[in-house]
């Protein structure tokens, strides 16, 4: 008998923790942030690192780590599509080299010699991420103050709505 009131009392605290895990930064400017962080992080030239930087944000800021994420995720084939570009773009920014490859070209290469291919592209994908961070702070801006007016206007009619 001692065991299954123990084994509740575990449920319910775990319950509880994951319901206010769910429910933390839900303000409408705590999701307007998520929102900005998790578009401006999630189309960033870095593949594979998103996830992780975005976890430390959420928790850093306390956000509603699952909104962010969503965010986050949702934007990835956005990443995708703006990864070459990003590194084109960037490669003739800020050097006088030329980036003529594919992104077939380069999972090709990635296949064949991973170490050599990241070697070779090292300085190409910094250009791209110096590029990302010349347009993050825009990006972010425009998505944060979007996202916070949206979220004020769904909370007003929620409450409005809960009123009735």
């Amino acid at each position: 008998m001692r065991t299954r009131l123990s084994n509740n009392n575990v449920f319910q605290k775990l319950s509880d923790r994951m319901l206010d895990f769910l429910q933390q930064g839900i303000s409408p400017e705590k999701m307007g942030l998520a929102l900005a962080i998790g578009i401006t992080i999630g189309i960033m030239p870095l593949l594979g690192a998103t996830t992780l930087l975005c976890t430390l944000l959420a928790f850093r800021f306390k956000l509603n780590m699952a909104f962010l994420q969503l965010v986050n995720y949702i934007v990835y084939p956005i990443q995708l599509l703006l990864y070459i570009p990003f590194l084109k773009i960037g490669a003739g920014f800020f050097s006088s080299e030329k980036f003529d490859y594919s992104l077939e070209d380069i999972t090709n290469m990635l296949a064949q010699d991973l170490m050599g291919t990241i070697g070779k592209f090292f300085m190409v994908n910094l250009y791209g991420l110096l590029l990302w961070f010349m347009l993050a702070p825009v990006l972010f801006a425009l998505s944060y103050f979007i996202g916070r007016a949206v979220f004020r206007s769904l909370a007003k009619q929620f409450s409005t709505e809960q009123k009735r």
